[in-house]
């Protein structure tokens, strides 16, 4: 995060000073309406081309959310604005738990069999969402920025089962917008890279898991900011 923020500092007082172009430094807040959407699957190392070992998944959950900015605007350079925004709190992926039951015949290092039925329940968090951006426009106006954001799998395990970490995404957020005066509205989605994660702590003979999955993320904004 402090990153992001250094790096929107140096870009725009690179520009002042090269351009000697007039800016004001602005700071808001925006409510948005958000679609968190996910689709992915996860396959073990044993039988990885398995279609009954293989479990898919699609799930999506709408939130209102609210962030921060704080940005540069360079009227004499086509109303060129540089910013940084950063979504506090964090939302649930799914709008509901997923739950799965396996039964088991056997138990490492136990020769006798052992019928076991162990249930997984599966949830993702998304916290962290943090974006540097570029608007150019007077009152329309198109974006286009660099965004992070921080998934948390809150998986449950049982049994033999292993479990995933954490991991921090990459993407591109891009979007539509109409301005005027201090109030922005705004149509933006966030494409994120592919999240793949190794399982640890498989029993001696699962093997390990491969969690692979797709997060995209889409928003109508309402902005408001004060310029010094």
């Amino acid at each position: 995060m402090k990153n992001l923020k250094i790096l929107v500092a140096f870009v725009g007082l690179t520009l002042l000073t090269i351009t000697g172009a007039k800016a004001e430094f602005g700071i808001g807040a925006s409510l948005q309406y958000m679609n968190v959407e996910a689709s992915g699957n996860e396959k073990p190392s044993v039988n990885p081309n398995s279609a009954r070992d293989t479990e898919s998944a699609s799930v999506d959950n709408d939130v209102i959310i609210g962030s921060l900015f704080a940005e540069y605007a360079f009227e004499d350079l086509y109303n060129l604005v540089l910013g940084y925004e950063y979504v506090p709190g964090s939302a649930d992926v799914s709008d509901g738990i997923k739950q799965r039951t396996d039964r088991e015949t056997s138990v490492t290092d136990t020769v006798t069999e052992t019928t076991t039925d162990r249930i997984f329940k599966a949830q993702a968090e998304v916290e962290n969402f943090q974006t540097i951006y570029a608007e150019i426009g007077s009152s329309y106006f198109v974006r286009l920025g660099y965004a992070e954001i921080d998934v948390n799998t809150k998986e449950e395990k049982s049994g033999n089962g292993g479990s995933y970490g954490n991991a921090t995404l990459d993407g591109i957020n891009y979007g539509i917008g109409y301005k005027t005066g201090p109030w922005k509205v705004s149509y933006e989605v966030t494409d994120f890279d592919s999240l793949s994660l190794v399982s640890t702590g498989n029993s001696t003979n699962s093997g390990t898991n491969t969690l692979s999955a797709d997060l995209d993320t889409t928003a109508l904004k309402l902005s408001y900011g004060f310029k010094f």
